[in-house]
């Protein structure tokens, strides 16, 4: 469905349930499309998983943060 901004302004609650829906709502100003309203179900992220070989080396256990400043500090010297 596609919703001038004068009638998005108008009816955005209405248009916010049909998206939530499961409907796509092309926003256009002038004619041109300009945004898409889509339900956060239809485009939800997956979740975020933590990479720990990434991390594992990065940071001692116990480290200090004021030692972990220092180091880096000190590296940029």
């Amino acid at each position: 469905m596609n919703a001038s901004v004068r009638t998005a302004k108008a009816r955005f609650s209405k248009l916010l349930d049909r998206a939530a829906a499961g409907e796509e709502i092309v926003i256009t100003s002038a004619g041109r499309p300009k945004a898409k309203l889509v339900g956060l179900a239809a485009s939800a992220p997956k979740p975020f998983r933590v990479n720990r070989a990434l991390l594992r080396g990065r940071v001692k256990r116990g480290t200090r943060a004021e030692v972990l400043v220092r180091v880096e500090r000190d590296a940029r010297d």
